[in-house]
């Protein structure tokens, strides 16, 4: 059961007993379970909030499950596993790789487990070739919110300039579908993609990255990040040059750290995609399935959030 946890406001607790005693008081419900990725990302502790409200009304027993690190399949693929052995029966999954959790996914659907997919994608061909059916699909418009982001950095250089791209993990869903949003931003304007490499979502990779490419392209007017955790690591490659400031930054989440950058002028804007809605959504949608009721898509709304329309308390 490592990995396994309860996400109750912000205290994140091992709970195996947790887990056992919230099945006892579910008078006979079938156990769910929310597998994520890492809660070094606020991005999925706000997920399993939503989730945990959503079953907390419901009286529905849920497992959360996190891997250590954000690029972890390994360790995602053994939180499935161990939820087969718990006897769930629905898996609610925001995958690492799109398509190397596939095969357990089936071991899973192979139990008469119910699949219900979260934010980034399942393989849609992966999942075809190996007879997986997703049950329902909750998240967003990855492509749109690239899009959105992009025409916004696209609007404060006036149309024209060199910038660069930080992807997230290139063959995933979602990294791919943002990336295509931001490169049909840039089509038609004076906005050249100078750079674009990989920091897997992770901060650290983003801060060495983006440094390497401010050594290499010194004119960068602006820079799309394809989440906030890579922005904030680009940021601080920026301070570390001397640059702060002086490239026009836009990225995808909204964390509160997020919000504090762009309060601070060094972030110009970024893509809420209310992960608290679709932890809320995952649940209520599994227990509708759980009863027979099948809801196939449920697409969260995005919102560009600026400095302009942060809440007053956040300013």
């Amino acid at each position: 059961m490592k990995g396994i946890k309860r996400v109750a406001g912000l205290v994140i607790a091992c709970s195996l007993v947790l887990a056992c005693s919230t099945k006892k008081q579910a008078d006979g419900q079938p156990a769910m379970a929310l597998i994520m990725k890492t809660l070094s990302n606020p991005f999925f502790i706000k997920m399993g909030q939503g989730a945990q409200r959503a079953a907390d009304s419901l009286a529905v027993p849920l497992l959360i499950g996190t891997v250590a690190q954000e690029i972890d399949i390994n360790q995602q693929i053994s939180l499935v596993e161990d939820m087969i052995v718990q006897g769930v029966k629905a898996i609610l999954i925001a995958p690492v790789d799109s398509k190397a959790i596939v095969p357990v996914l089936v071991k899973a659907q192979a139990q008469g487990i119910l699949i219900i997919n979260l934010d980034n994608r399942i393989d849609a061909d992966a999942a075809a070739a190996s007879g997986l059916r997703i049950t329902s699909y909750v998240g967003v418009d990855n492509e749109e919110g690239g899009r959105m982001s992009g025409a916004y950095l696209v609007q404060l250089l006036g149309g024209k300039g060199r910038v660069a791209m930080l992807e997230g993990i290139r063959g995933v869903d979602n990294a791919e579908a943002r990336k295509q949003g931001f490169l049909k931003s840039l089509q038609g304007t004076g906005v050249e993609l100078a750079a674009s490499q990989s920091a897997n979502w992770l901060q650290d990779q983003a801060l060495d990255v983006f440094s390497n490419m401010l050594q290499a392209n010194s004119d960068l007017d602006g820079l799309f990040c394809a989440n906030d955790m890579m922005a904030l690591g680009a940021i601080q490659a920026l301070r570390q040059a001397g640059k702060s400031g002086q490239v026009r930054v836009t990225a995808f989440d909204n964390i509160e750290a997020a919000q504090l950058a762009l309060c601070e002028g060094v972030l110009h804007a970024t893509i809420d995609q209310h992960p608290e809605l679709m932890g809320y959504y995952g649940v209520l949608i599994a227990k509708e399935a759980l009863a027979g009721r099948v809801t196939r898509e449920k697409l969260v709304p995005l919102e560009l959030i600026t400095r302009e329309n942060l809440p007053e308390e956040t300013k």
